[in-house]
């Protein structure tokens, strides 16, 4: 049967079928290729938002381990990088230092000045002018400089004894950390600050020692350099410094008002500035040489002719004097700083008791001019430094009488317990039993190459007493900053002469201060 032939309605419909399937086809892969694009965006995305999450969790797990800091720079000392984990480390020994210091001043005083409560931004008891933050910046630089400049010197060697110390300190650390339920890392971490773990204070501990060690060794090496030439010279230069006397002083002071009320009111010349002040010494000089005169003629007087000349000068003005307000007596240089230099000196050089002298002295620097009527009592002597034990009992209370009772009574039962074998080596062993002087304790008691003026008063004079000699005991009450209470003593012997001691120390801190000078480090802080 023949195919029926399509009308032209039909071929029109038929291709208008297909054309419109066809659109829809075209249409459909469009949408299939966009949807395939947004899943792929979708899937995409939330690949790095996964990441991202990841990212930050292992940051925050870094840091609160305390990686970046031991990674990131806190300070450049001579090129070398210093993280701020081991500045942590600094900040946590100058932090134990203080608070250590405040303790002691606590046991003393009843009340410290630095406690677990204070701020960092709180006043600094030491520096008024600073908060305890920035002291602790500043001394932990200090510290951390220190360490740097001698860690890796010559002689930087641990002892074996260091290196014990080193594993007691850790030994210790895990005791703690388990008694608080921590972790040995965490406990370190909690103790010194972010960063630092058991490695990182290894080292820090190392690195003390070695630069302790390696400054001992360029100290030693400055002491066997130093000759009996050189100490002796340096004691002429420096005799006021190494140099005990008694006197009776009197000061006649330059008065230089005119002068400083001419130089900030008018230009004028220095010849006419000279003569101002020539004007002012000759007449400073005149008082002066009247006492003198009169002093000198007959050196009991003294206290009765500066008391007059008070009276007469200055009316109701004038300060009474007695025998103890001119009295000086000590270390020249230091117990008689009101005096000149030239006046210091000169007591220095004195021979003889009762020998009198006027002493002109001027300080350009700070405009002081001033004459001195000095009478000497004892004459300028070089002491030995004295080696000595002792054993310190403090009272509960500095202001409680029965306090000092029960601190006086318990240290005289110790000197009746000593006697019973009356040696040094059993004194040395009482001391580190009874004594609350921490400084000594570890060696039984003992100081050596004491010098005059660096103990109490009442100390101070019993050692350097003139009768003393090796064996002999005793016990004097004293009252100072941390060593308030009895001491029982026990005479050692002399040290080394008194000149040579000092003068060999600041001789070898002097060339110590010039090689650190040399060796200088430069500290810098990264941008901020």
């Amino acid at each position: 049967m023949a195919k029926e032939k399509m009308t032209e309605a039909e071929k029109y419909r038929l291709e208008r079928k297909k054309r419109i399937e066809k659109e829809k086809k075209k249409k459909n892969s469009y949408i299939n290729r966009n949807r395939q694009k947004v899943e792929k965006a979708e899937k995409t995305l939330g690949i790095i938002v996964g990441i991202a999450v990841v990212v930050a969790v292992i940051c925050l797990l870094l840091s609160y381990f305390g990686v970046f800091n031991r990674l990131f720079t806190a300070a450049k000392v001579d090129g070398k990088s210093v993280s701020i984990a081991e500045m942590n480390c600094a900040f946590a020994d100058v932090k134990n230092q203080v608070y250590n210091a405040s303790q002691e001043y606590e046991s003393s005083y009843g009340s410290g000045y630095y406690t677990a409560d204070t701020k960092s931004t709180d006043e600094c008891a030491y520096d008024s002018t600073k908060t305890w933050g920035e002291y602790f910046e500043e001394q932990a630089l200090e510290h951390v400089k220190q360490i740097y400049t001698f860690k890796d010197a010559e002689g930087n060697t641990l002892t074996e004894d260091q290196q014990k110390e080193i594993a007691d300190t850790f030994t210790s650390l895990a005791s703690s950390a388990k008694e608080n339920n921590f972790s040995l890392n965490a406990y370190i971490r909690e103790a010194y600050g972010v960063g630092v773990n058991k490695t990182v204070l290894r080292e820090w501990l190392e690195n003390i020692y070695k630069a302790q060690n390696a400054q001992e060794a360029v100290q030693s090496t400055y002491e066997d350099k130093i000759t009996d030439k050189d100490i002796k010279a340096y004691f002429e230069e420096h005799k006021a410094d190494y140099t005990t006397a008694s006197v009776k002083a009197y000061t006649v002071k330059v008065d230089t008002t005119s002068v400083a009320d001419k130089l900030e009111k008018e230009d004028i010349s220095n010849d006419e500035v000279d003569k101002l002040i020539a004007k002012a010494v000759a007449a400073a000089k005149k008082d002066a040489s009247s006492i003198y005169t009169k002093v000198k003629a007959n050196p009991s007087s003294m206290l009765k002719t500066v008391n007059a000349y008070e009276k007469k000068a200055k009316g109701d003005a004038a300060t009474a004097y007695t025998e103890d307000t001119l009295a000086m007596t000590g270390v020249i240089s230091s117990r008689m700083s009101s005096l000149g230099a030239d006046a210091q000196k000169w007591i220095a050089n004195s021979k003889t008791v009762n020998q009198t002298g006027l002493v002109y002295s001027a300080d350009y620097e700070n405009k002081s001019f001033q004459f001195d009527v000095i009478v000497v009592t004892t004459p300028a002597k070089v002491y030995s430094t004295v080696n000595v034990r002792h054993i310190l009992i403090k009272p509960e209370n500095t202001e409680s009488d029965d306090s000092w009772k029960a601190a006086k009574e318990e240290i005289e039962t110790i000197y009746a317990q000593w006697k019973k074998k009356g040696t040094e080596d059993y004194f040395a062993t009482l001391a580190t039993e009874k004594t609350e002087d921490t400084g000594s304790q570890e060696n039984g008691g003992l100081y050596e190459n004491v010098t005059p003026g660096q103990m109490v008063d009442t100390f101070d004079a019993w050692c350097f007493d003139a009768s003393r000699k090796p064996g002999d005991t005793g016990i004097v009450k004293g009252e100072s900053s941390g060593y308030s209470g009895y001491h029982l003593i026990y005479y050692v012997g002399q040290g080394d002469l008194y000149s040579k001691y000092l003068a060999e120390t600041a001789l070898v801190e002097d060339s110590l201060q010039k090689w650190q000078d040399e060796n200088d480090m430069q500290v810098i802080l990264p941008r901020t």
